[in-house]
């Protein structure tokens, strides 16, 4: 692989306990390269960080949408460079909508396009191949679903199942709803018995001054399953492809909390205690996704704690950053935690990063240029 090799580390993992057994981890060395993809006399779409981008499902390329110019940038990340962009339309019979959120490569030339307000399948060359319609899917009672997810996620097994998250901002509920196309139908989960997202949701009602701060639910395609993940608690749900649950994880580690502390109950009177709140929360831990290695047969994830200074740029919510501290969790295929580590390379946890080859791929822009940090451990 391509690369500048910075440091090799050498890193003791803390053992950890998850009953009934106890693992302690061996040494690890590892290395951190920065590569560089090559895109001639294009310019990528990098505005919003990958957030939306997917990677296909044998890791050979990346698929980011261009919201300037309406195309799929494809990256391949085998040879390091924009191989070709897709053209898309935004409006007419094969149009995605004026603003897309997120791609999905599904099997094939078939990709998933989610924009504000509507949902569909594509082929490569652009051409629509079927709308997805969630308001008139019925639910359990035979009602009219009649409503749109603010996030969703396709998996083709077959029959199409369309993941998507549904928010309840009053009730400050999150649901993961499964859309089955063939049958026009939504099953509903709960995805909050933790309170994972309710507690940590930092509202003012004042009508003169209106906040809604509510953490990040993550939704993500790793090894075949559905994996949600909160910001500030470390549980993850994991469904199987067809959309029935499999499993809630839950794990110990020892460098962060499990958990912020709850902020349930708390009624806010000013958007001062609101951002002092969250600056808490920063403080405590935030957590990233885990992603499957497949190489390795493991799952990795990040995490981080920071530390803010007294001071505050004129217009800002929050003091300057001071110190961020980044850990890496590794999983076994079964999801037990068997490792931890400070990465003092890594920044921050809310950056896009994936698992390739074995190592931890993690998202850099080098003067509006994209590049990784690539982790092999």
């Amino acid at each position: 692989m391509r690369g500048l090799t910075i440091l090799v580390v050498i890193l003791t993992f803390i053992s950890c306990q998850r009953e009934p057994t106890e693992v302690d981890s061996p040494d690890l060395a590892y290395a951190v390269d920065t590569v560089m993809i090559e895109t001639g006399d294009e310019i990528l779409f990098l505005r919003y960080r990958l957030a939306g981008a997917d990677i296909s499902s044998d890791g050979k390329y990346l698929l980011n949408y261009n919201l300037d110019d309406h195309t799929i940038e494809k990256i391949n990340l085998d040879e390091l460079r924009l191989e070709e962009k897709l053209p898309f339309e935004t409006e007419g019979p094969d149009g995605t909508g004026q603003h897309v959120n997120f791609i999905h490569k599904l099997k094939g030339d078939s990709i998933f396009i989610k924009s504000f307000g509507q949902s569909a399948l594509f082929r490569e060359n652009g051409g629509l191949v079927k709308q997805v319609d969630w308001r008139n899917a019925v639910d359990a009672k035979g009602l009219r679903y009649g409503d749109i997810p603010q996030n969703e996620l396709a998996v083709d097994s077959g029959d199409l199942k369309v993941f998507g998250l549904h928010y309840n901002n009053e009730n400050k509920e999150v649901f993961l709803d499964v859309l089955s196309v063939a049958e026009n139908r939504v099953k509903r989960h709960d995805i909050d018995t933790q309170k994972s997202y309710q507690k940590f949701v930092l509202a003012l009602e004042d009508p003169q001054a209106r906040t809604f701060m509510d953490p990040y639910v993550y939704m993500t395609r790793e090894n075949n399953l559905i994996l949600i993940s909160h910001q500030y608690s470390n549980e993850v749900f994991l469904f199987n492809s067809e959309g029935e649950f499999e499993q809630t994880i839950h794990y110990e580690p020892k460098m962060t909390p499990k958990r912020a502390k709850d902020l349930g109950g708390m009624n806010f009177s000013s958007n001062e205690q609101i951002q002092n709140e969250y600056r808490q929360l920063l403080e405590q831990v935030r957590f990233g996704p885990p992603v499957w290695d497949s190489d390795k047969q493991r799952y990795l994830r990040l995490s981080a704690k920071r530390i803010f200074s007294e001071q505050r740029e004129e217009g800002s919510n929050l003091p300057e950053v001071r110190e961020v501290t980044v850990y890496l969790s590794v999983f076994d295929a079964e999801f037990n935690l068997v490792a931890e580590a400070v990465i003092p390379e890594l920044e921050s946890e809310s950056v896009r990063y994936f698992a390739m080859d074995g190592k931890l791929w993690v998202y850099q822009n080098f003067s509006d240029e994209l590049g990784f940090l690539v982790l092999d451990f």
